[in-house]
């Protein structure tokens, strides 16, 4: 009988174009309904599906790898048409150790896009959460997921491959924070709703600021921009009265020209009494006049400035890699000592090992107190009642079927109920608190142009 092992089918940003991961992405409605079929086709015996706009992929367990790829390729085919998930260049299949890994590596930040991105380990964790509401997620996967989400956390608190700011929107909000340590009590102008200037709404957002003003040149777009992160919408033809209003501007239009000119700041300085001004230029040409910078108390940053902290922020990430990848080795260990307790000669040898023990111990604290002549006949009666109270249960754990979730259940419920531990096994499953949002995989925020970021 053959252990059932993990497969991965998926692409991702490292394998196909922008246009064929936006074919392939599930919509959680969608995932929800494959999960569905799924389980009751029962040719996988446990799935989740990660799909982000930047990968797609199919973590499935199953005795049969071959039989359970063709089944999620053919599944893909049945939701999003022929030929998109197939074994071309843009897909790709793990197995056992190998698909344990790339999980690990996603959830470390290892295989984002951008590198050491951290809101992906949210988007496995809403992954998971959807494979556990469908049934899809048996013992199995909550020991790989608590296994994967340690990897990632580790990787963030013992590591600095998250840490400083990697996108232009997040290094604007980094930048801020030096002239402002606390935005609560600040207000935030956001001139453009197009994707660059959402993305940026949304990291300012984040950092709950007293006020967020939302100004386009279509003032629908500025309205439905602003309603979804609770902010105001604010004429695109009259910006000098939100100016004076904020403490940030930031600046992502497709303007010809400068839309804040010298003349305009200089105006707006005096209305404001000369409260500093943090002024974060997004687009190219520039938005904000290179002389309002020369102006006191204003504080111009522009895409170039952003670049280089964006840089400099990724080389101290890629140094921290080989510590990532450790973590993950060592994660990835501990998670197969833990799948091979859940093969039975392991299971009842350590069965038989533990009541041994125990019955040495019982001899040696009582031998004692018999005769020389009848220590013999004890050790004898000892060992003859240790074996007929374990025939009958090692019998029957040698029957579990290790090809369903419920032979595996019942061996792990062996191996808990006895306390049968393999030495530096990973820990008991736990609640995991995710930190971060659920944008990352999906949302554009590289450089002014970019498809996607990770």
């Amino acid at each position: 009988m053959s252990q059932p092992e993990l497969v991965v089918v998926g692409c991702s940003h490292m394998t196909a174009p922008p246009e064929v991961r936006e074919s392939l992405a599930f919509t959680p409605e969608q995932v929800r309904e494959a999960l569905r079929l799924a389980r009751g086709e029962r040719i996988l015996q446990e799935t989740m599906i990660l799909s982000t706009c930047n990968r797609t992929e199919f973590y499935s367990l199953s005795a049969d790898p071959a039989r359970a790829e063709s089944y999620v390729r053919e599944l893909v085919s049945r939701f999003k048409g022929p030929d998109l998930f197939g074994a071309g260049p843009y897909s790709y299949t793990y197995r056992e150790r190998d698909a344990v890994r790339h999980l690990f590596r996603v959830a470390a930040g290892l295989d984002s896009m951008v590198l050491g991105e951290m809101q992906v380990l949210g988007q496995v964790k809403d992954a998971y959460e959807l494979a556990c509401e469908g049934g899809g997620a048996g013992l199995f996967l909550h020991r790989l997921l608590a296994s994967a989400f340690r990897a990632g956390k580790r990787a963030r608190t013992e590591t600095g491959i998250g840490a400083g700011a990697v996108s232009f929107a997040s290094a604007a909000v980094s930048l801020t924070t030096k002239i402002f340590s606390d935005l609560s009590d600040k207000r935030v102008l956001v001139i453009g709703a197009g994707e660059f200037g959402r993305l940026t709404a949304q990291h300012f957002a984040s950092e709950k600021p007293a006020g967020l003003m939302i100004s386009n040149r279509t003032p629908e777009r500025a309205k439905a921009l602003a309603s979804e992160l609770g902010g105001e919408e604010v004429p695109y033809d009259a910006l000098f009265p939100s100016v004076v209003r904020a403490d940030v501007v930031v600046c992502a239009t497709r303007s010809p020209g400068p839309i804040i000119t010298a003349d305009l700041a200089r105006r707006a300085m005096r209305e404001r009494a000369s409260r500093p001004l943090v002024c974060v230029d997004l687009a190219v040409p520039r938005d904000v006049d290179a002389s309002v910078a020369q102006l006191d108390n204003v504080f111009v940053y522009a895409l170039e400035v952003l670049r280089t902290i964006m840089e400099q922020n990724l080389s101290r990430r890629r140094r921290d890699v080989p510590r990532v990848e450790a973590i993950v080795e060592d994660e990835v260990e501990k998670f197969f000592l833990w799948a091979r307790s859940l093969e039975v000669t392991p299971v009842v040898r350590e069965l038989r090992e533990r009541f041994e023990a125990i019955r040495q111990e019982e001899l040696r604290r009582h031998m004692n107190q018999f005769r020389e002549d009848q220590r013999g006949h004890v050790e004898a009666l000892t060992r003859s009642l240790v074996n007929k109270l374990l025939h009958h249960p090692t019998t029957r754990i040698k029957g579990f079927d290790l090809e369903s979730g419920d032979g595996l259940v019942r061996l792990d419920a062996v191996r808990e109920i006895f306390d049968l531990r393999i030495k530096d096994a990973a820990g008991p499953i736990t609640g995991f608190e995710i930190d971060g949002g659920r944008t990352g995989d999906g949302c554009p925020e590289g450089t002014p142009g970019e498809g996607g970021k990770d």
